[in-house]
């Protein structure tokens, strides 16, 4: 199961896609629990800083824990909302991209320390971020028709 923590923009559109995203962690991992966290910019920075000596904000960080909660997921909607702009995306798709993209890493793909993996990760993370963001919006589109009726 999927579960949003903490506190920011985006949260209310990750509670909306949670089963969605249960759905990827259940092929990719298995019937398992991760916490999605949204967090500040200076805790994201502070947490890259003592976990991976990089001192600087990022968008996620995935950390894999193997107990009742599988991993967590910290995903900080300021960076992820500069990235968006920086890369002509929409704050809501590079949301996605980011936390389909921490699922991947705890169910074991890599780009930072091997290559083997890279592509078959980049690829499924491209294929489940478009079937999330194609849910996300029919979903506004449900929203936008029952509010006519």
């Amino acid at each position: 199961m999927v579960e949003i923590l903490g506190e920011g923009k985006g949260k209310e559109i990750l509670k909306s896609l949670s089963e969605k995203l249960d759905e990827i962690v259940k092929k990719e991992i298995g019937n398992v629990n991760v916490n999605v966290i949204l967090v500040s910019k200076d805790r994201i920075k502070k947490m890259n800083k003592e976990f991976r000596r990089e001192d600087f904000s990022t968008d996620v960080l995935t950390f894999p824990l193997f107990e009742e909660v599988y991993g967590e997921i910290y995903v900080c909607p300021d960076v992820i909302e500069e990235n968006a702009k920086n890369y002509y995306n929409t704050f809501e798709r590079e949301l996605i991209e980011v936390v389909v993209h921490g699922i991947l890493h705890l169910a074991g793909y890599d780009h930072e320390f091997e290559n083997k993996g890279t592509k078959e990760m980049f690829e499924k993370q491209q294929r489940y971020a478009e079937e999330v963001w194609n849910e996300w919006k029919s979903s506004l589109s449900e929203d936008t028709d029952q509010e006519k009726t």
